[in-house]
């Protein structure tokens, strides 16, 4: 009797319905960045001209602003002078504290990084990572490709320039023989030299990098 009993007191008891799942977690989206604030471009008159843009000035010769809040304005000669460094310098900043600037001499004027002045010659790299030499009383100025500093960033290595006689030229893995110089483009570049012929043969793997910049970094304050 007491199983019967036992049996139908098992079967009467109500099912116990499995727990339900706890619920999803809300997903948290992440804090949106802003992005640095731009400095706003300004406006400059005088004598009858109104110039607009960054880092304005004026002179007798007239009024000039550069044309982003990366460049820059000098007065040189009675003129004024405004140059803007190209957007793979601007996305790619190096670690060094250059900046564009501009020089004159007897009357010339060149703007950009590194700017070099020599026997009545004036010249600048494009970049920060450029590089410029004297030889034979004339200024080389020489600068990466856009790819290699894409690529590199701040960690682009330095060029190098080699002379040989009169001849000089700037780049990676210099070589030079009776008079002629060649370089590589590249870091990762070769130059070879044929021992037969002394014929020279450069050759640079292209880069397979692709880049997609979005904001650039905050420009320096002046």
């Amino acid at each position: 009797m007491l199983p019967i009993l036992a049996l139908f007191l098992l079967a009467s008891t109500p099912a116990i319905p499995p727990p339900r799942p706890a619920p999803p977690a809300p997903v948290t989206p992440p804090p949106r960045v802003e992005p640095a604030p731009q400095p706003v471009p300004n406006c400059l008159s005088s004598q009858g001209q109104t110039a607009c843009g960054f880092n304005c000035q004026s002179a007798r010769g007239g009024i000039a602003c550069a044309q982003t809040p990366y460049g820059t304005c000098a007065v040189h000669a009675g003129q004024v002078h405004c140059w803007d460094p190209p957007r793979v310098a601007i996305q790619h900043p190096s670690k060094s504290s250059a900046s564009p600037e501009c020089k004159e001499v007897r009357g010339k004027v060149a703007c950009g990084f590194n700017c070099r002045v020599n026997n009545g010659e004036v010249a600048c790299n494009t970049t920060p990572y450029g590089v410029c030499k004297t030889h034979f009383g004339r200024l080389v100025c020489w600068d990466p490709p856009a790819s290699v500093i894409h690529e590199y960033a701040s960690d682009t290595p330095t060029p190098g320039c080699l002379n040989a006689s009169e001849s000089i030229a700037c780049g990676y893995g210099c070589k030079a023989i009776r008079g002629e110089v060649h370089c590589a483009s590249t870091p990762r570049g070769v130059c070879a030299i044929n021992s037969r012929s002394n014929q020279f043969t450069c050759f640079d793997p292209p880069s397979l990098l692709h880049c997609d910049h979005s904001e650039p970094p905050p420009p320096p304050r002046g």
